[in-house]
């Protein structure tokens, strides 16, 4: 397990909201039944080339705070050990309140996870997976000495890159995993519980209410609204924010269609 006290104090809140934006906490234990579950199928032809932009609300202890984030979908070409592998490129990278950047690397073909990079707070962690391990290392203000850890079941990414390549309708529902830091594989069970509209500042949509239940901690469980067709897009996402300092909630909505708040 990584060793975070030897991360700053205002590190270690960082480190802990990235975990928690996957609606998992620090400090629970693993879920026994994780390896039991099967791995949820992802359609890569549900993704497009686009950027998206997103007003970010966190609401905890009587506060609230807002911010911006864009989310950036594209194709790529790399290379690794000789091969050419054709990729698509997930990127969130959040303004203040808390500003940082979680990027994916998904393989073309199926959408299996290849690498993952997250900064925050002077800290690049970087990790990359194989269907049975993944290597994490770090490096910038705080360097933990590289480790493999081995995965109990198959991984996605996190639900924001992955949500959009579900293959939705009424009645879907499915069992996948995540990646936790502290917990590795963790399990979720994933249900289509409505459709409606929703009205988000980017306009209304016609959605699928998302059910995201983490078998952990029902408390960090969360909610999506994703498009029902083409071009399929996150609209609205209600998740719990810091567990271990707090109960609070975070809610993101779809502000912008192409373009950034940095443009």
């Amino acid at each position: 397990m990584m060793r975070l006290r030897h991360l700053s104090r205002a590190a270690q809140l960082i480190f802990a909201v990235a975990l928690t934006m996957e609606g998992v906490g620090l400090g629970a234990e693993p879920n026994e039944g994780a390896a039991a579950a099967t791995a949820l199928t992802l359609l890569p032809d549900r993704l497009r080339e686009e950027r998206l932009g997103y007003v970010v609300t966190v609401s905890m202890q009587g506060r609230e705070m807002s911010g911006e984030a864009d989310l950036v979908t594209a194709r790529e070409s790399l290379e690794r050990n000789g091969e050419t592998l054709r990729v698509w490129r997930i990127s969130f990278r959040e303004a203040p309140p808390v500003p940082r950047s979680d990027e994916f690397l998904l393989r073309s073909d199926d959408l299996s996870l290849l690498e993952r990079y997250y900064d925050a707070g002077g800290v690049r962690y970087v990790m990359r997976f194989n269907a049975e391990t993944v290597n994490l290392s770090t490096s910038g203000a705080n360097v933990i000495e590289p480790e493999q850890w081995s995965l109990s079941a198959p991984v996605v990414a996190n639900w924001i890159a992955a949500l959009p390549a579900l293959p939705l309708a009424e009645g879907f529902e499915a069992s996948a995993h995540t990646f936790d830091m502290t917990r590795r594989a963790i399990e979720w069970k994933l249900a289509v519980v409505g459709d409606e509209a929703v009205e988000a500042p980017a306009g209304t949509f016609d959605v699928y209410k998302v059910a995201l239940t983490c078998l952990a901690d029902d408390a960090l469980s969360s909610t999506a609204w994703v498009t029902k067709n083409p071009p399929y897009r996150i609209v609205r996402r209600e998740s719990a924010y810091l567990p271990e300092l707090g109960r609070g909630r975070m809610v993101i909505e779809l502000a912008r269609i192409g373009g950034s708040a940095e443009e």
